[in-house]
């Protein structure tokens, strides 16, 4: 999640339109691995609710595993 609050899946761009397009998009990410987990790595500058929404959406599409990352600031 960028500070624009737009989202990337697997470094692919993904336009947010419900929580539920969304999910689907997490869970065509997640197709064929037999454990995903979904690694939120948010800007600083994010907002809290574009976070949410992608722990929303992850909820929505049965994906449980959910962490975070840091980055080491320069």
């Amino acid at each position: 999640v960028n500070a624009k609050g737009h989202y990337v899946i697997n470094k692919v761009p993904v336009e947010y339109a419900s929580t539920e397009q969304l999910a689907g998009e997490l869970r065509r990410a997640g197709s064929g691995l037999r454990e995903p987990i979904v690694i939120i790595s948010a800007d600083a500058a994010a907002t809290h609710q574009s976070v949410i929404r992608v722990m929303e959406a992850a909820r929505v599409a049965g994906l449980s595993q959910i962490t975070f990352t840091t980055q080491s600031s320069k």
